[in-house]
């Protein structure tokens, strides 16, 4: 008895009716694809150059510093025979400060720091302590950044290649 539709007495017709196959390439007969790459190797040969640039960019452009060590009372300190040099950069100008010992305040004379003279302070310090390495660059909120970066080649020059940052004291 062939299926039929309860409300009329016509035969039910299928969802999907049955086709018959086409005759495509079976898996037999693969046809080669040819993709164009050429847009993502140029991509390529843009981008790997421009990647390896920014790498070395990058690199050039950092600028080594570190933080000032934990204040405690240590007995590595007590028997060093170097000095905690800071040197605090204010909108006046700077003052180098060593173990208990405080310099004169050097001010700025037309707007401007007086780096000469701050070389030829670290040079006198470093005669004094050939083994010192480190500074503190204790900086003011209203320093600006040509300043500082300033400060610290002046540093580097004057072989305290080590240069530590700290924020304001007041």
């Amino acid at each position: 008895m062939a299926d039929k539709d309860i409300n009329n007495d016509k035969p039910m017709q299928k969802a999907f009716p049955a086709t018959k196959r086409s005759k495509k390439s079976t898996s037999k007969e693969v046809e080669a694809l040819d993709l164009d790459v050429t847009s993502v190797m140029n991509l390529f040969m843009v981008m790997i150059p421009f990647l390896v640039s920014m790498a070395v960019f990058t690199h050039i452009a950092t600028i080594d510093f570190s933080l000032p060590p934990a204040q405690g009372t240590s007995e590595e300190s007590k028997e060093s025979k170097e000095l905690d040099i800071s040197i605090v950069v204010t909108n006046e100008g700077f003052r180098i400060v060593g173990t208990g010992k405080k310099l004169d305040q050097v001010p700025m004379v037309r707007g401007q720091y007086q780096f000469e003279q701050l070389r030829v302070l670290l040079k006198a310090i470093k005669f004094q302590y050939p083994s010192q390495k480190s500074v503190v660059l204790v900086l003011e909120g209203e320093v600006l950044y040509d300043d500082i970066i300033k400060f610290m080649d002046i540093c580097r020059e004057s072989q305290f290649p080590e240069i530590g940052l700290s924020g304001d004291i007041g």
